[in-house]
């Protein structure tokens, strides 16, 4: 399979890497300046011109810019006749989204929003621990991310970086979606979202900061907190049930399953690697690409889902802020 990764930052690289540990070698960057260093660091092609891009024909194209240009890069595959990769959020207002939409009406190839903490094994064990109901039915959870952006890429200003601005779709709402995928993986679809963020002038970015959201279900009651100012990086969920609690923490790489009344039980995690949620996600999607499926669990539909839920986040929080 013929790889056209689309933006070269972090994550672009990630992906590099990846593909060529899964033993992929047909891969080119398009960039939008050539990046001789880059090129060598990366052991690919750079390319500049999309159509270039075009005419290279790949298989697959990996989009790994800003939200802002998620439109063009589902453009360009199109163009490519090319299966996706797209890493989230899918897009970050209502009018591209409608662009987006539009845009993919009837394209049958596979494409595949990259929510990688699905495929963290011990959420795997907390999906199958709430579906077995031994610890009854959920009425609440508590979903939990904080991080200090300027120690994201120390290399940058974090003031420039999309993840800080608005033009380029930002926000700690937009960028920190994977707590909301989880939401909705676990969970389903609310009935109800409430929200409230916040730009506190910590940060000197033009976007916000902290938000606390409230997803409302007809017998559960689930909430979000996201944030660019914890110095100390921290990931969390509690999930309360009827007869106990499951807890599980990033750093601690186990899950706590405490019965009421009953003894505390664990469930660990040894020799956790980060890059290999990356890897795993790629390996579904290829698979899902050589067997043609456009239907599945991260496929447009549910990202189309995942931005109107992430978008409901923003207009209540906004009808508080006007």
């Amino acid at each position: 399979m013929k790889f056209l990764v689309v933006g070269g930052g972090s994550i672009g690289k990630r992906h590099i890497r990846n593909l060529r540990a899964l033993g992929y070698t047909d891969i080119i960057c398009l960039k939008r300046q050539f990046d001789e260093a880059f090129s060598q660091e990366m052991q690919v092609p750079v390319l500049v011109d999309r159509k270039e891009a075009i005419e290279w024909n790949p298989d697959v194209v990996v989009v790994c810019t800003p939200t802002s240009l998620h439109v063009d890069a589902i453009e360009l595959a199109i163009a490519c006749e090319a299966h996706i990769f797209m890493e989230k959020p899918l897009i970050h207002d209502h009018a591209t989204l409608q662009q987006a939409i539009e845009k993919m009406a009837g394209y049958h190839k596979t494409f595949f929003i990259g929510f990688m903490l699905r495929f963290h094994p011990l959420i795997k064990e907390v999906k199958k621990y709430i579906e077995s109901g031994k610890l009854g039915k959920v009425w609440g959870a508590r979903f939990e991310f904080g991080s200090y952006l300027p120690y994201w890429h120390p290399w940058e200003d974090h003031r420039t970086g999309y993840a800080g601005r608005k033009n380029l779709g930002g926000g700690v709402i937009n960028t920190i979606t994977h707590e909301l995928d989880l939401v909705l993986h676990l969970f389903g679809k609310p009935q109800r979202i409430r929200c409230t963020k916040m730009n506190l002038g910590k940060l000197d970015i033009d976007v916000e900061e902290v938000a606390e959201a409230q997803f409302m279900y007809a017998d559960k009651l689930i909430s979000l907190h996201v944030d660019y100012l914890q110095k100390d990086y921290d990931r969390n969920i509690k999930i309360w049930c009827d007869d106990g609690v499951i807890i599980w923490n990033w750093h601690e790489n186990k899950i706590l399953i405490k019965a009421h009344k009953g003894e505390v039980e664990e469930i660990p995690l040894l020799h956790f690697d980060v890059n290999q949620l990356y890897v795993d996600e790629l390996r579904s999607f290829i698979s899902l690409c050589e067997q043609s499926v456009v239907s599945h669990d991260l496929d447009f539909s549910y990202a189309v889902q995942n931005t109107k839920a992430m978008l409901a986040m923003h207009e209540d929080a906004d009808r508080f802020l006007s």
